[in-house]
């Protein structure tokens, strides 16, 4: 049973949410019912078994939402259906919960959705940083795969890119505006939560490939922040290329063939990355009511 349907289709009851309060002694049945319903895969089915409660279907029939808590109960899990007509006192999801939950893109790592959670995080901020982190994975896979003797720190890479605007929780304005003060602000916020130097500076390095100091580690981060709404930045690029060529010994222009190939595919999805962005307003975080979409953001 997967749940596919989408609100307002039929003009039915209002949408409801889906959380899975507990998940019980038989964590790998409530994995496999997460797959049947999401069409997430096991492992981010797993992640999502150790950050209850947790929102796992967002705004879908209450039809769909009732045998999707039926189907987690039944694998052992007490799940719940809030916001539909039937449920009484509970409330709906709030739009940050939406936006760590919904989509087919990865979950962030439960550290930073806690972390986005303590700090009333936008949601349109949740969902880029979801959008960044989970292109940030498929480039530094693919470029593990395309020169596997080179060392890259997966996890920093990872880290870097779903924190990378969270300074943007402090300085909203540049959601939807130009403005640096969430860079320096971001680097300090993760730092004052005790995050390592070397994962907390990515919310530094982000705008700032040409600094010589930058790693390899830093320049991908920077691409997935570019290339999840398609734009493609040659300057940037081209630092990332004469980092593979170097350490691949390839001649630089099967390098820059290769690596273009992977961005374009990656590109070629933004129309529908952009529409999810979108989808979330700029401010309205934990607890707080939906506001205005307001504008694409220039920064984000």
């Amino acid at each position: 049973m997967t749940v596919v349907r989408e609100v307002g289709a039929e003009g039915g009851a209002p949408p409801a949410t889906v959380v899975l309060v507990e998940v019980g002694p038989r964590v790998a049945d409530v994995v496999a019912v997460l797959g049947r319903l999401t069409g997430r895969g096991a492992e981010q089915c797993r992640v999502l078994t150790g950050r209850v409660p947790v929102v796992v279907l967002g705004d879908v029939p209450e039809e769909d939402a009732g045998a999707a808590v039926a189907a987690l109960r039944a694998a052992g899990a007490t799940a719940e259906a809030r916001g539909s007509a039937g449920a009484g006192r509970s409330v709906p999801a709030s739009e940050l919960d939406r936006a760590l939950a919904q989509g087919r893109e990865r979950p962030l790592p439960p550290e930073v959705e806690r972390l986005l959670r303590d700090v009333g995080a936008p949601p349109r901020l949740a969902a880029h940083l979801r959008l960044v982190h989970d292109v940030a994975c498929e480039l530094v896979d693919w470029v593990r795969q395309y020169s596997p003797d080179l060392v890259v720190d997966r996890e920093a890479v990872l880290f870097g890119a779903a924190t990378h605007d969270i300074g943007k929780a402090l300085h909203v304005a540049e959601l939807s505006g130009p403005g640096s003060a969430h860079e320096t602000a971001g680097r300090a916020l993760l730092l004052a939560r005790g995050v390592a130097p070397r994962l907390a500076r990515f919310a530094a390095t982000h705008a700032s490939w040409t600094d010589g100091a930058v790693t390899l580690e830093d320049l991908l981060v920077s691409v997935a922040d570019k290339v999840w709404k398609g734009k493609r930045v040659t300057e940037l690029e081209d630092l990332v290329v004469d980092r593979l060529a170097g350490a691949t010994g390839e001649e630089r222009w099967e390098v820059f063939l290769a690596l273009d190939g992977f961005l374009g595919g990656v590109a070629a999805d933004a129309d529908r990355r952009l529409a999810f962005h979108t989808a979330f307003p700029v401010v309205g975080g934990a607890g707080s009511p939906a506001a205005a979409r307001g504008p694409e953001p220039g920064g984000a």
